[in-house]
């Protein structure tokens, strides 16, 4: 186990310089200016990894002060992106404003079967779980403020988590965030219309995202049938030229070299593709952390969002323009298509491709 110290960062800035005008969620109001560093609750985190394999997961707990209790998300990466280093700023982010994270792995490797990736997820978090609730070294997980966050393959799998979390011990997740989410191999299992009526649901497309198009959120977002519409959203983010903000399917990915573990496929280009800016801090962020406090605190989306305006705010250029706003709806027939729709599928996982077929698995 070690514990990380804490290291501000500060967004990149696009090419007029921006200032990003966060609109501050308790009050509703926006404001301009540089963009502050932010003051967390807790100056570190601690991190531990358990198990080896697909089902091996991290565990990242707030430090500098410790807390006896703490909510718990479940962060889930995209397809080979099993190092935490890749979204490494959004979980500091995360843990040091007092959520304990769960990461799992659930991928050993290019040969593990997307069939196989929900279950390896759910043994993960049940372990974790398992792990804070009798460990006298960590901290006591508050089971009644429980999410779950996914990007691209680990968006869909926080859906199908949420439809089967009771099935499997674990907690009802009061939230999901859904962010670009793709599947691998497509399975109609676990339904989604399973997933509780209570959890709030804020999904996420990019309107320049090739890899994974907005197919599968759109089927995540009508699949939830049982979530009323005030208790969710869709959210399509969209390029802005002006300031140099690209909403293709990286633009979820915030790295931070200090969870950098070693492992993973193509390091260097997730590192250099995952920057921090006003897409993380003035949206995936900020969205998350209002609907998962929205749904710890038992209240809608419609109520916390002021019906989606909350969110359709990114901030202001240096020049005085507004940062080109997302699209926020309930109403899929309201909301842009991105195009292709399935994406460009430039990964396929087909077992004859991986194993010779003089050499396939037994």
């Amino acid at each position: 186990m070690s514990v990380l110290p804490a290291r501000p960062g500060r967004p990149r800035t696009g090419r007029l310089g921006l200032i990003l005008a966060i609109v501050l969620w308790a009050a509703g109001a926006a404001c301009g200016g540089d963009v502050p560093e932010r003051s967390y609750p807790h100056r570190a985190l601690k991190r531990q990894e358990f198990g080896c394999g697909a089902r091996s997961y991290w565990l990242f707990e707030p430090a500098e002060p410790t807390p006896t209790t703490a909510p718990v998300a479940v962060f889930l990466h995209g397809w080979y992106a099993y190092n935490p280093a890749a979204y490494g700023a959004w979980i500091e982010h995360l843990v040091r404003s007092g959520q304990t994270v769960i990461f799992p792995r659930y991928q050993a490797d290019r040969l593990t079967p997307p069939a196989d990736f929900l279950a390896n997820a759910l043994a993960a978090a049940g372990d974790a779980f398992d792990v804070l609730e009798t460990s006298p070294v960590h901290i006591r997980p508050d089971r009644r403020k429980f999410a779950l966050i996914g990007h691209s393959a680990g968006g869909n799998l926080a859906a199908q988590m949420a439809a089967v979390a009771a099935d499997n011990g674990l907690p009802i997740p009061r939230a999901i965030v859904a962010v670009m989410p793709g599947e691998v191999v497509p399975s109609r299992e676990p339904s989604l219309a399973r997933i509780p009526a209570t959890t709030l649901l804020l999904v996420v497309a990019a309107g320049d995202d090739r890899i994974v198009g907005d197919l599968r959120a759109r089927e995540i977002f009508a699949g939830a049938t049982a979530i009323p519409a005030s208790r969710k959203k869709y959210v399509l983010y969209r390029t802005d030229l002006h300031g140099g903000l690209v909403a293709d399917h990286f633009a979820a990915t915030a790295a931070s070299r200090d969870l950098n573990d070693g492992e993973g496929y193509l390091l260097g280009l997730q590192f250099v593709r995952a920057r921090v800016d006003a897409f993380d801090h003035g949206g995936f962020w900020r969205m998350a952390d209002i609907t998962i406090q929205a749904g710890f605190q038992g209240r809608t989306l419609d109520e916390a969002t002021d019906h989606g305006m909350l969110f359709r705010h990114l901030g202001y250029w240096s020049d005085g323009r507004a940062v080109f706003p997302p699209v926020v709806g309930d109403d899929l027939s309201t909301i842009p298509r991105v195009f292709p729709g399935n994406g460009l599928r430039l990964f396929k996982w087909s077992p004859l491709e991986l194993f010779p077929t003089d050499a396939g698995p037994e």
